[in-house]
């Protein structure tokens, strides 16, 4: 992908503004320096970082592994967050081998990662979806209005929907159950 298509990554502030102090985690430029990907992804997790969410985001890690440079992790769904050498493409595995397509690019990841939070932090209904029929179809409707702006940001990160292949469609389809 090349560079002038990379959407800009949010700023820290912004991030921080809703993720909390102290829970968004920048990259060192030491980190990252030899990692065979595009200058601009690189200096994304520099100057952005990545945010902590509950559910989605747990802990995260700048490390290089042997097929993968990995970025974080989710223990509550057993999740690794890593990015493919030379692309960039951000990939989520699990223990049992499974594989999920998430975003293009690391840019594309932490754009999506900022929409999930500040929808997160800002809906008047995920908190209380389960209350009754009416707040579940506003959360459902929220959520498929989430899931459209990732598409739209990122379409190969919705590809074309499949829950086995592609995170976000699996992740926010299934978000309240």
């Amino acid at each position: 992908m090349p560079v002038d298509d990379l959407p800009l990554p949010p700023a820290f502030e912004a991030v921080t503004a809703w993720a909390g102090t102290g829970r968004v985690v920048r990259a060192a430029e030491l980190d990252v320096a030899p990692w065979r990907l595009p200058e601009a992804q690189k200096a994304a997790l520099v100057s952005c970082g990545v945010p902590l969410i509950d559910d989605l985001v747990s802990a995260v890690s700048f490390d290089a592994e042997p097929t993968r440079y990995r970025l974080a992790n989710s223990d509550d769904l057993d999740w690794v967050y890593g990015a493919v050498p030379g692309t960039g493409v951000v990939e989520a595995c699990s223990s049992d081998g499974s594989t999920w397509f998430v975003n293009s690019t690391i840019s594309h990841w932490l754009c999506s990662l900022h929409m999930v939070g500040t929808w997160l932090s800002s809906s008047t209904v995920i908190s209380r979806w389960d209350e009754d029929e009416q707040a579940e179809e506003e959360a459902l409707a929220e959520l498929a209005a989430l899931l459209e702006r990732i598409r739209a940001l990122d379409p190969p990160a919705f590809g074309n929907g499949n829950h086995r292949t592609h995170f976000w469609p699996a992740v926010l389809d299934r978000w309240l159950y």
